[in-house]
């Protein structure tokens, strides 16, 4: 878990143990950031992506962390994480949204599908690993 994942890298993400998405990518350059879910028609059950901050973004709350909804064509379900993993906010967040912030420091931000909205609830710690085969 952690830094040590490529950019673009599939994973799984996992709650005590149990598999909850199995199609996510890690993003950590700018340009997998900047891109995000933008030009999708739909995002399915299991589909996402896991955000790392850059270094200098992590631990902060607010804009320095935040997504935008503009351009989207569907809600999602965005949470962001602390370093360890764990939930410290989410919202679904709506198509054309302008601005969507963790009011707490954040390392990650998941965008994923909102039938996860349920399962992560603030204080749930979130584990991920690369996909093998």
């Amino acid at each position: 878990m952690g830094d040590c994942m490529e950019d673009g890298a599939h994973i799984w993400l996992k709650v005590g143990g149990r598999v909850i998405a199995d199609r996510v990518i890690f993003c950590s350059s700018a340009a997998s950031r900047g891109e995000g879910l933008l030009g999708l028609a739909e995002l399915r059950p299991g589909e996402g992506l896991l955000m790392a901050m850059p270094r200098w973004r992590r631990g902060k709350k607010g804009l320095m962390t935040s997504i935008h909804m503009v351009g989207m064509r569907f809600p999602i379900f965005a949470a962001w994480l602390d370093e360890g993993g764990k939930v410290v906010h989410s919202t679904v967040a709506r198509a054309g949204g302008l601005y969507f912030a963790s009011p707490e420091p954040a390392w990650y931000v998941l965008e994923a599908h909102p039938d996860l909205a349920d399962t992560l609830q603030e204080g749930v710690v979130v584990e991920w690993e690369g996909v093998s085969g």
